[in-house]
């Protein structure tokens, strides 16, 4: 059944999928994916080191000094880590060597939240201003920890940028391995709150939509302070690719956005509508109930498309685990008869008998292979639409975060966090190949790291579909933790216990989650929590 608005086979024009809020969509663009933080925490520390003119960039945190960007040698056994790179210290090598250097912070109310990290970081450059006669400058952006700057960007001498998924924290270091145990992700800190292997993907940006992920940056650069930086020219061609950098902006927050952006919503709705074959959403959360009626509607629209959610059971949010029962419950019981082209999955980490859920923290979407959105949105209401917790939390809760400001200025509908995605398409609706293959790639690479098959394997559409090969590898999965425990498998993919529509309380415990599937949890050495290991002494902690 053709959609409306779409194209069937002889070629009707399909509607634009551009969002209608923010940056217009460019073309001549060359995107990178950097799948897992061992490949883009490294390629992002040596952009920086390498800088000439300018670093811009806007974080949510960086815990000075424990962070280690790369390693360039094993570090069981070598106190102090040698050889290992730390971001505070490229921005300084790119200072010293003219790079003008703004850092925008997120100076989290209250102060002693554990993800204020301004404090430190100012210190380290005050301490190496001192030292080394060259400025990085500093600016802390006040905001509720409620309604943050989730946003990680870098803009690099006006030519490049990159969209981080990651906060710069020790744990969320990683390799495509995902091991249950990885002496690079450090000692557990008070901050910590992920405690598993973490999955996550990035990007980088050449091509004219560097200057829209510049336009973010100085946004909020004006918003704490003067805006004395002047915008970065928008660069000439570097590719074929149609990007639009779309963002999720707090309402009366930024002069001239009195209801603030929600063209991120906007972008996945536009997206969900016009799918046909597939949509994989690759996320930390699906809280949002916007997002679940979307993709129910989508369902309900179509006698073929097919969605594949990979998601966490254990969101890291209080409150999360419960909206995101109710809102997979509410997405199944609204697609009716088309729930039975649904699934979710989780994502585990297998070594002999130790088992230890990984954590998604990508915030990845492809459709059909032919739009794709990556960045730093959440599908919960704070990176969509508005915060949750202003309508769901209990009302001390609620009552306490707006005496304290926690959600920010403005009405409850405005409550948002800052979020940027690059949303990649056809947007002039010429139907582009080289989109389509870069972006069939992306999800190929993906799914050959969940699903433990060969990139090549994944071209050709199954007979059944894409979600068919999904349930098939699950089970396979499932299977073999029953029969042999011992003998991990390649795929790493569990299904939801019962995501038919019922989804059993309790399960974002593993050993839990590990029973309702029919596994015993007594066969396995269930892990809670990663292991801690100290890069001072070089050698494991617990």
């Amino acid at each position: 059944m053709a959609r409306k608005g779409t194209v069937g086979p002889e070629g009707a024009r399909r509607v634009n999928p551009a969002a209608a809020q923010g940056p217009r969509p460019t073309g001549g663009n060359a995107v990178e994916f950097l799948v897992d933080n061992e490949d883009a925490w490294g390629r992002l520390a040596d952009a920086v080191g390498s800088a000439r003119e300018s670093v811009r960039c806007m974080l949510f945190m960086l815990d000075v000094p424990h962070v280690r960007m790369g390693f360039g040698e094993p570090v069981e056994g070598r106190p102090g880590a040698p050889w290992s790179v730390r971001l505070e210290e490229r921005l300084a090598q790119a200072a010293a060597n003219g790079a003008e250097v703004s850092v925008l912070l997120n100076h989290v109310l209250p102060v002693w939240s554990p993800a204020n990290t301004s404090r430190q970081v100012e210190r380290f450059f005050e301490r190496y201003g001192k030292r080394c006669k060259a400025e990085v400058r500093i600016r802390r952006l006040r905001t509720p920890q409620a309604v943050p700057v989730h946003a990680k960007l870098f803009v690099i001498d006006g030519a490049v940028a990159f969209s981080i998924g990651s906060i710069f924290a020790q744990e969320y270091f990683d390799g495509t391995g995902h091991l249950v145990d990885d002496p690079r992700r450090g000692h557990l800190r008070w901050r910590s709150s992920v405690l598993a292997p973490t999955h996550d993907v990035s990007a980088v940006v050449r091509g004219p939509a560097v200057a829209d992920v510049d336009a973010a940056f100085l946004l909020h650069w004006g918003h704490a302070g003067p805006a004395d930086l002047p915008p970065a020219e928008p660069p000439g061609p570097a590719g074929t690719l149609q990007v639009q950098v779309t963002r999720t902006l707090h309402g009366a927050r930024y002069r001239g956005l009195p209801e603030g952006e929600t063209g991120i919503f906007e972008s996945y709705r536009r997206a969900l509508e016009q799918a046909e074959d597939f949509v994989y959403l690759e996320n930390q959360y699906l809280t949002s109930v916007e997002v679940a009626d979307a993709v129910a509607a989508a369902l309900r629209g179509s006698e073929r498309l097919q969605v594949i959610a990979l998601l966490n059971a254990r969101p890291d949010i209080p409150g999360y685990p419960q909206w995101q029962r109710d809102a997979l419950e509410r997405l199944f019981r609204r697609a009716g008869d088309a729930a039975e082209r649904l699934g979710v999955f989780t994502a585990w980490s297998h070594q002999g008998r130790s088992v230890i859920r990984t954590h998604i923290h990508s915030k990845v979407a492809v459709a059909d292979d032919a739009w794709a959105t990556v960045g730093s949105a959440n599908l919960d209401g704070l990176s969509q639409l508005a915060s949750e917790h202003l309508a769901r939390a209990p009302w001390p809760v609620r009552l306490g975060g707006r005496l304290i400001g926690a959600f920010g200025p403005g009405e409850a509908r405005h409550a948002r966090a800052t979020e940027v995605n690059l949303s990649i398409a056809d947007f002039d609706g010429t139907g582009a190949k080289t989109t389509n293959a870069q972006i069939g790639a992306l999800r190929r690479r993906l799914w050959a790291e969940h699903l433990g098959v060969g990139a090549e394997e994944l071209r050709e559409r199954p007979a059944g579909g894409w979600l068919a090969l999904w349930r098939e590898r699950a089970e396979a999965k499932r299977r073999m933790l029953v029969e042999a425990p011992d003998r991990p498998v390649p795929c790493r993919v569990l299904p939801f216990p019962g995501d038919a529509g019922g989804f059993p309380g309790g399960t974002q415990d593993s050993a839990a989650y590990l029973r309702a599937l029919g596994v015993d949890p007594g066969s396995l050495d269930v892990r809670k929590r990663l292991r801690s290991f100290s890069f001072a002494t070089g050698a494991w902690q617990n």
